[in-house]
């Protein structure tokens, strides 16, 4: 197996989410939500972003958009608030928050969705569509996401 392989498979660990996932769930980044608790998370009017990784096929994927929101939620310094939709608890919610493929992240104010952002994208994209809804960060943006 070739170094780019064994890193690869290092980014995946025994629950099936990535580092990145797993690293903003234990600093507080993102919380962990179901069907039946994300009215209740969106009903705070408040920046946030729900984070939909899709289902295990996509994981890879799920893991490029989790280190760039990681690092776009660490530069707004707890001004945005994160959740997170596994895919099996994301049925009913995906609808509502127009998700139409994963992974995706969906930026809200409250309830009302502004923007849905579809599969992996460019950092910059992420950055900017945070900065067109919630404004400057707190800190200097990175230039690019680390892993």
């Amino acid at each position: 197996m070739n170094t780019y392989c064994q890193e690869s498979e290092n980014i995946m660990i025994a629950d099936n989410d990535s580092i990145a996932i797993n690293d903003m769930l234990d600093t507080g980044l993102l919380t962990a939500l179901d069907a039946s608790s994300v009215d209740a998370f969106a009903d705070h009017e408040r920046p946030q972003v729900l984070f939909f990784p899709g289902p295990k096929a996509v994981r890879r994927e799920a893991h490029d958009v989790a280190v760039a929101l990681r690092e776009v939620l660490r530069d707004y310094g707890g001004g945005v608030h994160g959740g997170l939709l596994r895919d099996e608890d994301a049925r009913s919610p995906s609808e509502r928050f127009r998700v139409s493929a994963t992974p995706c992240l969906v930026l809200l104010y409250g309830s009302d969705v502004l923007e849905v952002l579809p599969r992996v994208r460019d950092w910059a994209e992420y950055a900017a569509a945070f900065q067109r809804y919630f404004g400057p960060v707190s800190r200097p943006l990175n230039t690019g996401a680390r892993a």
